[in-house]
């Protein structure tokens, strides 16, 4: 059987041992003393309380005590070396904390405890102490006369009183006390050894007169701070004063601020982690002792914990700070706290909370800070007035430009103050910053910033009008143009409307629809509607040409608009006009015989449209730059996305009302490509491009900031409109696409492994020696050794093997679609490899046409392919087929080799899948197995970004990609 026995130490006093018992007869005979080791050992029985018992006694067992307090010391000689005093102060309080927890075991376990003589091993059922449910009850009785005070000592156990003086009582452990009087324990609860034991040889203490003032002071102060107290000849107040919550800003250990939550009671405070329940003032006198007794009320303090916590507060280690707060620097931590302050003044108002700074020399302000805008619209200006109120000043909003641009959170006020301006002012109105324009009070920003003022300023933002919403709500009323030879598709008429939004709105766009979905028609659709009226005298007329009668006389009303694009688009623009819009007279200023000037005047002044080039216009700029142009509209704009280049520079000094341009990839490489675009439409839209790349760019590109791309998205979405095939798919006629991949010849793989590896080593080499970002050209020219390598190795070898599997396959598929009458498309970046193609064909006597950067006559071998049934094969370079060709009497589309841009890919297959194609069109991509072609197609599949983000992107690769680049070497 497993009891606890009270037993004497030499040393220690009292203390709890573990035993095991047997019964004989009439008592229990000890049977052994229970050792952890004990507990382990095979049939071993023990509940877990007492399991628990053990091992708790063994912390205080004579070795285990040499051990903690001594280790130079042997447990044998360990109490015999030992001074009284380090025993009673160091060991003894130690041991009573174990023997406390040993009590709490014997309670829930209940297990016996005896008492037990240190020289017997016999236990009697009279030794059983008996462990009452509830601790013993005391009073301290103060009754003072004139002859001085007496001090008595009632104690009670279930209500029962109990007697200590002149009574054999065993004391137990000090504090809390515990006594066993008569086989019957007693436990006190917040009540020490030392105010209990004078009592056991008195009844009575007496105090004299003349030492009452100091013992009142000293011992009865503290006794009714925390003990129950009958008093007779004195007063004891208990006070009903409303505490008070105190919250203090301070530094912590390590210099960080939290808030320190004190409770005010009278003059006393206290922090709300501490233990002492009560508070005592005294205001002691002969005639009268007075005692105010402030008892702390521990369900308010928890409802007021509970309403810092409920606020975002977390409480730790008895400070209250913000999750997370420990992860920023001091100063913004600071100023994170004293916003939870600001923001939350009116509930600790409310709730009577005091708040100290105690964290540096300066004083924060708490208190509220606000913004007053209000808003009035202009033809081409917004105008804000904006105030800024913080407590009692109030100043122009324009006075934080500095602060909100800098990242400075810390405002001094006129009387010494310090305001943290609010993160959500930096969230909303730093973006507005760069763009508004004014002093004082008032705060322009030019129109095409309306999304910005209604995003970023909920506060007049039903004020601020949503120009492309207000002309959608309209757009019924938008009618088509009469003039107009062409039926457009639903996108098409949504495309056309909202170019002529932005026109009424003074405002430009961009439309960057996909290759194919006719950006062309529906920017005619546009001029047509535009289109002034010119008032004519005399007989002068404007021929069917769409050139000028130079006997006419006019008077014009609008000067034209400028239609730019490159050289290759000027046939197809001038062809879809005669198509779609006859009525627009059109003049070609191009070529070596162009004249702006005619007559007293210039060409402007007497056509609707004039189509240019990119390069035309570089070169006449000072002429054309004097010329105010009705709108100037730029076709494959991507042509100034440059903005150091010369063609950027020269656009932007044509005078134009309104401007618009047509692209199907307006980012190619870099955000930068962007900023140009949109700066020619809407100067300042985006700031300057120095702006626009450490505040857009740099935090796009490098570090993929999301609230960067929102504000940036933001700022064009009016602008841009894109629509892909995929959107518009239902207008489409279908397409298919399949990729045929064509094993190497042996003689071919030979060569291609030989010259993979003499490329590979030479790029390593001047990887090695400039790094990736300076290898671009070895690189670059390296990838295209291969991939003409991977086409047909007499790419590179002029003499080399006829031998290409890729070639053979091209061939065979060729010859069977002649055969079966369908006309192909066959593009390839490498003329070689299409003269390879013609080789063949000839010797086939196969009809074809080629298209090539020196072929001249350009419309007519487009009208022949197109025309001539019996031209089944349209060999095209990619460099003259990018833009400019509509040939949809192709139904195949061939693709010999593949390269970095997807645009040029899709611009391709484009040729023949577009509007107007009313036959299925199918793309065959040719890839060599095992080849750089290969493993480009895998890169090519890997979606950036930035394209998804901004309309599009293509980049061969990025500088710190070695071992992307490597691998195409592999």
């Amino acid at each position: 059987m497993f009891i606890v026995a009270l037993a004497s130490h030499r040393y220690l006093g009292y203390v709890f041992v573990p035993y095991l018992v047997d019964f004989h007869v009439s008592c229990y005979v000890v049977r052994s003393l229970v050792r952890p080791a004990d507990l382990g050992r095979e049939g071993a029985t023990f509940t877990e309380k007492e399991r628990e018992i053990v091992r708790i006694a063994e912390k205080y067992s004579d070795s285990r005590l040499a051990k903690r307090f001594s280790r130079e010391v042997s447990p044998v000689d360990f109490f015999t070396l030992a001074t009284p005093d380090f025993v009673a102060k160091q060991i003894i309080p130690y041991v009573h904390r174990q023997m406390a927890q040993v009590l709490r075991c014997i309670r829930e376990g209940n297990i016996p405890l005896y008492e037990k003589e240190a020289k017997y091993s016999h236990i009697y059922d009279e030794d059983l102490v008996r462990i009452p449910g509830e601790n013993a009850g005391v009073t301290f009785s103060f009754r003072r006369s004139t002859e001085g005070t007496e001090y008595r000592l009632g104690v009670t156990q279930d209500g029962i009183p109990v007697k200590l003086t002149n009574r054999n009582v065993k004391v137990v452990t000090h504090d809390p006390c515990v006594l066993v009087l008569h086989n019957q324990l007693l436990e006190f609860d917040s009540v020490d050894i030392k105010k209990i034991q004078p009592f056991f040889s008195r009844e009575v203490i007496y105090v004299k007169p003349e030492t009452e003032p100091v013992y009142y002071r000293n011992f009865v102060a503290h006794i009714i701070r925390d003990h129950q107290v009958e008093a007779e000849g004195f007063q004891v107040v208990t006070s009903g004063e409303q505490p008070v919550p105190v919250l203090s800003l301070e530094p912590d250990l390590s210099y960080m601020p939290v808030l320190v939550l004190r409770f005010r009671y009278g003059p006393h405070e206290c922090l709300s982690g501490e233990s002492r329940k009560s508070f005592i003032q005294s205001e002691y006198n002969r005639e009268n002792p007075l005692f105010y007794k402030y008892d702390r009320d521990s369900a308010w303090e928890k409802k007021i914990i509970s309403l810092f916590t409920s606020r975002g507060l977390k409480e730790v280690s008895g400070t209250f700070t913000l999750p997370n707060l420990a992860l920023l620097q001091s100063d913004e931590a600071l100023h994170a706290l004293v916003r939870w302050l600001s923001g939350n003044r009116k509930t600790l108002e409310e709730n009577r909370v005091e708040v100290r700074q105690r964290f540096s020399d300066k004083e924060y302000f708490t208190g509220s800070q606000e913004l007053r805008f209000e808003f009035r619209g202009g033809t081409d200006w917004f105008d804000v007035y904006a105030v800024v109120q913080i407590g009692d000043f109030s100043f122009p909003f324009m006075k934080l430009k500095r602060y909100l641009l800098n990242d400075i959170r810390e405002f001094e006020l006129p009387d010494g103050k310090i305001a943290v301006l609010p993160d959500e002012w930096f969230a909303r109105y730093k973006p507005l910053i760069p763009f508004a324009k004014g002093d004082g009070n008032v705060i322009r920003f030019r129109k095409y910033h309306f999304t910005l003022l209604r995003e970023n300023l909920p506060e007049v933002a039903p004020e601020v009008p949503d120009l492309l919403e207000m002309d959608s709500r309209s757009s019924e009323a938008v009618q088509l143009p009469v003039a107009l030879k062409a039926s457009l598709r639903n996108y098409q008429v949504e495309g056309f409307k909202w170019m002529y939004g932005l026109f009424r709105n003074g405002l430009g766009g961009c439309l960057a629809d996909d290759m194919g979905l006719g950006k062309t028609l529906q920017t005619l659709a546009l001029l047509l509607k535009i289109k002034k009226a010119k008032r004519i005298s005399g007989v002068g007329t404007v021929s069917k040409t769409g050139q000028l009668d130079l006997f006419s006389e006019w008077e014009p009303a609008e000067p034209a608009s400028l239609v730019l694009m490159p050289t290759s688009l000027v046939f197809n623009w001038s062809n879809e006009i005669k198509k779609f819009a006859p009525s627009l007279s059109v003049y070609q200023y191009i070529g070596g015989q162009r004249n702006f000037k005619h007559g007293a005047g210039n060409i402007s002044d007497y056509y609707d449209v004039i189509l240019t080039t990119y390069g035309t216009v570089r070169n006449d700029i000072e002429i054309l730059k004097e010329t105010d142009f009705f709108c100037v509209i730029l076709d494959e704009s991507q042509y100034i996305k440059n903005h150091a280049s010369k063609s950027y520079k020269a656009v932007t000094e044509l005078k134009a009302r309104f401007r618009f341009v047509l692209t199907g990839t307006p980012v190619e490489n870099s955000l930068s490509d962007l900023w140009s675009q949109m700066n020619f439409l809407n100067k300042g839209l985006l700031g300057s491009f120095q702006f626009f790349r450490q505040n857009f760019i740099i935090p796009i590109e490098n570090q993929k900031e999301e609230e960067v791309i929102s504000r940036l998205q933001t700022l064009i979405r009016p602008f841009i409109l894109r629509r892909t095939k995929e959107e518009v798919a239902h207008d489409l006629p279908p397409l298919m696409e399949q990729t045929i991949f064509c094993p190497m010849t042996v003689s071919q793989e030979s060569v291609y492994e030989r010259e993979k590896s003499v490329i590979r080593n030479a790029i390593l080499a001047n990887i090695e020696s400039n790094g990736i970002e300076k290898s671009s050209l070895v690189i670059l020219k390296g990838m295209t050794r291969l991939r003409q390598i991977a086409n047909h190795p007499r790419l590179v070898h002029a003499e080399g093997s006829d031998d290409s599997g890729k070639f053979t396959e091209i061939i065979q598929s060729l010859e069977n679609l002649v055969a079966e009458k369908h006309k192909v498309l066959v593009f390839s970046s490498f003329v070689t490899h299409l003269e390879l193609i013609r080789e063949h064909l000839e010797q086939s006597s196969i009809k074809y046409s080629m298209l090539t950067g020196k072929s001249t006559k350009r419309e007519e071998i487009i009208r022949e392919f197109q025309e001539e049934r019996q031209n089944y094969i349209f060999l095209i370079s990619l460099k003259a087929g990018g833009v400019g060709l509509n040939l949809t009497s192709a139904e195949y589309v061939f693709i010999l080799d593949p390269w970095w841009n997807p645009a040029s890919e899709e611009q391709a297959l484009s040729r023949a899948h577009r509007i107007g194609q009313d036959k299925h069109v199918f793309v065959y991509r040719f890839i060599t197995e095992k080849s750089i072609e290969e493993k480009i197609e895998l890169l090519k599949q890997k979606k950036s970004v930035l394209a998804d983000q901004f309309i599009n992107q293509n980049t061969p690769f990025r500088p710190g990609a070695r071992e992307e680049v490597l691998s195409l070497f592999g």
